[in-house]
């Protein structure tokens, strides 16, 4: 069987899990295991830029005509999008973008409860320039990017060099867990599945889509601010929606 690939490759806290889970329930789909901790395979020093050995190593099994893998680092390296854009030239590429004022608010409380943090959420802002670089062993990204992370355009100027934008799906987080039904009907499309399968688990998103509440007002405008003109070029550049952020 001839197989094709996608890559759920971002973003962090914006409920691609939730994306993974219904994607793994499709019967033409083959979702790369674990789902924690992810594959990131074309971020690995030792893994090799070839299609057999990639699929050897997380599709050993599958017999699916669709083949996908969720690594949300991804997004964040530019060698990720030229390797892959090396072995898998023809690839989808799926990214789920939040509000990125939630986003960064999720992704604090998250390094909170992991205990890799341990400011306040204003001071861990007024620190992040100078803790950026900072990436504790075993982790493939810093877990104190939480502007920084939200600068969706940037990160995605590297795809967009590499893959033509008919390739780059971009969804919101606000949609997929508003109207996942329409939604997921409109991803299928684009992998040309079928898009009337019964899926369960479409109530409800994962992790990162939970209310952000408890945060004032004034940490609130300090986000809006820091990402209005990235907004801007997101919506510019890469015709994503953001009115719902604003």
């Amino acid at each position: 069987m001839e197989h094709r690939h996608f890559f759920i490759a971002g973003a962090q806290r914006c409920a691609t899990t939730y994306l993974y889970r219904l994607f793994d329930q499709h019967p033409a789909i083959t979702m790369a295991s674990p789902v924690r901790p992810e594959p990131k395979y074309f971020i690995r020093s030792d893994a090799k830029d070839d299609a057999d050995a990639y699929r050897r190593q997380l599709f050993a099994r599958a017999s699916t005509s669709w083949l996908g893998e969720k690594s949300t680092s991804y997004m964040e390296y530019s060698s990720a999008a030229e390797r892959i854009a090396r072995v898998f030239p023809d690839a989808e590429l799926f990214f789920v973008l939040r509000d990125p004022v939630e986003r960064a608010i999720s992704n604090y409380r998250f390094s909170v409860m992991n205990g890799l943090e341990t400011l306040s959420l204003e001071d861990a802002l007024d620190a992040e320039v100078e803790r950026i670089g900072c990436i504790p062993e075993g982790l493939s990204v810093s877990p104190f990017a939480y502007v920084g992370r939200g600068h969706y355009a940037r990160q995605l100027d590297a795809w967009s060099a590499r893959f033509p934008p008919e390739r780059l799906h971009i969804l919101t987080t606000e949609r997929l867990v508003g109207d996942p039904a329409n939604t997921l009907r409109d991803v299928f499309g684009m992998l040309g599945v079928d898009a009337d399968v019964t899926l369960d688990s479409l109530d409800g998103a994962v992790n990162a889509s939970k209310p952000t509440q408890g945060v004032s007002a004034t940490v609130r405008q300090r986000l809006r601010s820091a990402f209005e003109a990235s907004n801007q070029r997101l919506s510019e550049d890469f015709g994503v929606s953001v009115e719902d952020w604003q």
